[in-house]
């Protein structure tokens, strides 16, 4: 580091509002330590904040990922005994029970779903010849909520990403029916749409919503090049072990289940590549028109019969939902959310010999952020205006099923939710510079992160990798999807010591150790930077449930106009 740089870093620290902590100090030149303690000194302030601990969110975290839990997967013992010990912890932080039957667990009913590789398999009839389809191979078969066996064939319709944009002057149905026809898409959609839209229109929920009002019956996905950056066809396959849920309504019925779609797919590559054979374009050539932005839509030639046996069982599993009541009359009946999900993957695949996907990072330093930030409060007797609803929620890793049933339930009871601050894989690696806030742009939550940031010394720096579309990929699209905005901290990527390489250490994470049994207590967790992340969110909580108006959307804000709300 040239001595410009560090001198310019030490006068922005000066600057700002800090509130000095031994943890926040570290990695600072030594001959600036008398002039922070002094500055700070002058300006000290006490809130809740001041109370939190980085050796209790270790506790937390080396208890929710040690091999006794078993990777806490949704409905197993693992992640019962996990919810026992977050319902204590809320008991002890002094939050009053806000599940079921006035205790601190609400159940979450739910049908699992897997996929039975022998009763799978894929055939291509084209002209006189016949293509099979390999499992692992060339395919892997979503798991059927509606049926344990099931057929279907159907000729086949190419629709691009299957996405329709009116506002953007995309349609890739424009020319084609997928009706009575087994839609074949790419995952995600194009680069040249803007974050917000990219997230949007990449959510899986949309498409088949969209494919389904077209009458499709089935559907292929085939993923990007983007996507196979990020998770390789061979990790799928080897994640493919995972069963899928669906929570069930009042009339048991599993929700999101698209059973007009009576079967989905996914072909990799090599699969693709004889689908489009004779067709108007060739696959490769498709993909990359579609990913430089063209909509476009056209027949792939032959019958298509895919055929699926899935193993069904209804289980339950539950949230853990913790109140901290509001203190004026009047705001108490609006509640600000601060989630973390609880699960993981549980046991499965072996690898190295360890079976057991702790889910370390992802997401128990989550789970204890959380933990920390209401003891906090409780230590501090802090009263805040609008109520606090804690919850570690169950099945995210099913497809933010918990938090889905959670923020449906509130609604179902009238509370109004006016904000969720989450708290999902913060990668608290290594001391930093500076926080992410995934959403800040969105609301008025943003002006909320930007003056806790700073007031903890930190800097707020922009989502590095938006084509990841992260802000639809956690619990907080649940209440996004609602209407109600929300806003999800994470640590940064500038390193106080500059040493530390932060691009390796996550791209490390991301290729090796996301959703592993690797993701476990050997990896580096900065306690003392969880501890700050935790009093940044606790800061943003405590400016919301202050406030005398409740947060809303940035005017003309993509989310908003799509949720059709006025929060």
């Amino acid at each position: 580091m040239t001595p410009a740089r560090s001198e310019m870093r030490a006068s922005v620290i000066l600057l700002r509002p800090f509130s000095l902590t031994r943890d926040n100090m570290r990695g600072l030149p030594v001959f600036l330590l008398p002039l922070i303690a002094a500055g700070a000194l002058q300006a000290a302030e006490r809130g809740p904040w001041t109370e939190v601990q980085p050796d209790a969110i270790r506790s937390h975290v080396e208890f929710l990922a040690a091999d006794l839990l078993e990777g806490r997967a949704t409905a197993s013992r693992g992640h019962d005994i996990a919810a026992a010990y977050v319902a204590s912890q809320f008991r002890q932080a002094g939050l009053q029970p806000g599940g079921d039957d006035k205790s601190y667990l609400q159940r979450v009913p739910l049908l699992e779903a897997t996929p039975v590789l022998p009763g799978s398999s894929a055939e291509l009839v084209r002209d006189d010849d016949t293509y099979t389809f390999e499992y692992g191979t060339h395919y892997l078969p979503n798991a059927d909520f509606s049926s344990a066996s099931s057929t279907l064939s159907a000729p086949m319709m190419f629709a691009g990403f299957g996405i329709d944009a009116p506002e953007l002057g995309y349609n890739d149905f424009e020319n084609i029916d997928v009706k009575g026809r087994i839609a074949v898409i790419f995952n995600g959609a194009p680069a040249k749409f803007s974050n917000e839209k990219r997230a949007y229109y990449s959510w899986e929920e949309r498409k088949l919503s969209t494919l389904v009002e077209r009458g499709a019956v089935g559907v292929i996905t085939i993923d990007s090049n983007a996507d196979i950056k990020r998770t390789p066809w061979e990790r799928r396959v080897a994640m493919s072990w995972i069963p899928q849920m669906r929570w069930l309504d009042e009339s048991g019925q599993p929700q999101n289940a698209f059973p007009a779609l009576k079967l989905r797919f996914r072909f990799n590559h090599d699969a693709a590549t004889q689908l489009f054979e004779k067709a108007q374009s060739n696959f490769h050539a498709a993909l990359a028109a579609s990913e430089e932005g063209m909509p476009q839509g056209f027949e792939l030639p032959g019958m298509m019969t895919l055929s699926a046996t899935t193993g069904l069982r209804k289980t339950e599993s539950a949230n853990v939902v913790g109140l901290l009541p509001g203190a004026d009359p009047q705001l108490k009946n609006e509640y600000l959310v601060i989630s973390a999900h609880l699960d993981h993957l549980g046991r499965g695949t072996a690898v190295n010999g360890d079976a057991v996907y702790n889910g370390a990072h992802d997401n128990a330093v989550g789970v204890g952020v959380m933990l920390e930030i209401a003891r906090a409060f409780h230590a501090s007797n802090a009263k805040p205006r609008r109520s606090i609803i804690f919850v570690a929620v169950t099945a995210e890793e099913k497809g933010l099923l918990g938090s889905d049933f959670f923020a449906r339930q509130a609604e179902q009871q009238e509370k109004k939710v006016v904000a969720n601050l989450n708290v999902d894989m913060p990668l608290t690696f290594a001391p930093v510079f500076d926080f992410v806030a995934l959403g800040a742009p969105h609301s008025t939550l943003g002006a909320a992160a930007r003056q806790a940031v700073a007031a903890q010394g930190y800097r707020l720096s922009a989502d590095a990798a938006p084509e990841q579309v992260k802000f639809i990929r956690s619990d907080q699209f649940s209440f996004i999807r609602r209407g109600i905005p929300a806003l999800v901290l994470s640590a940064g990527y500038q390193p106080r010591n500059p040493s530390v390489d932060l691009d390796e250490l996550r791209r490390q994470f991301l290729s090796t150790h996301y959703h592993q049994p690797s993701d476990d207590l050997m990896l580096p967790i900065d306690y003392p930077t969880a501890a700050d992340l935790a009093r940044v969110d606790l800061r943003i909580a405590l400016t919301v449930a202050n406030a005398p108006a409740a947060p809303r959307w940035v005017n003309g804000d993509f989310f908003a106009e799509k949720f059709h709300t006025v929060k």
